[in-house]
């Protein structure tokens, strides 16, 4: 099965460590919106997308990125890191992917480190992000494989 992790990762690189070790644990090809180089989709057969969560939402150049692409049939998931590290902000995206007729096999979401002062002087922002420092740990790593691991063996079964 061959593999690709697309990813926007603009703020401390946490959702570029999850898609490093999601790449590694089942030797897919990485893509990195910054290096926005042509991919041929249609020579994969399992698709990672994700992102960081930046003002509640996950990154605007992956969803532009996805609207141009055809993604009928192709076996997708989702994953982000935010202060929080819920998979309600993956919802969006899992729409869109489903809307370009992917199948989405799953959703994953860990929480990322933040400065929050760097967002807001906001007291709750600051308590989230001492909650947050430190992600994602070497846990949240570890769930990213199970993860990945589950997605693979669903599809080949």
């Amino acid at each position: 099965m061959k593999s690709l992790i697309i990813y926007d990762s603009a703020y401390k690189n946490n959702t570029e460590k999850i898609a490093r070790v999601l790449a590694n644990k089942i030797d897919a090809d990485l893509l990195s919106l910054k290096e926005s180089k042509g991919v041929i989709i249609e020579d994969y057969d399992l698709i990672g997308f994700g992102s960081g969560v930046y003002k509640e939402t996950i990154s605007s150049k992956l969803f532009d990125y996805v609207e141009k692409l055809n993604l009928r049939g192709k076996d997708v998931f989702v994953f982000s890191t935010s202060g929080v590290g819920m998979k309600f902000y993956n919802k969006k995206l899992i729409h869109l992917l489903e809307s370009r007729g992917a199948i989405c096999k799953g959703s994953f979401a860990c929480k990322g480190s933040f400065n929050s002062r760097e967002f807001s002087d906001n007291k709750i922002f600051e308590l989230m992000s001492k909650f947050a420092m430190g992600h994602p740990n070497n846990e949240d790593l570890i769930k990213a494989e199970k993860f990945v691991e589950r997605i693979v063996r669903q599809i080949k079964e």
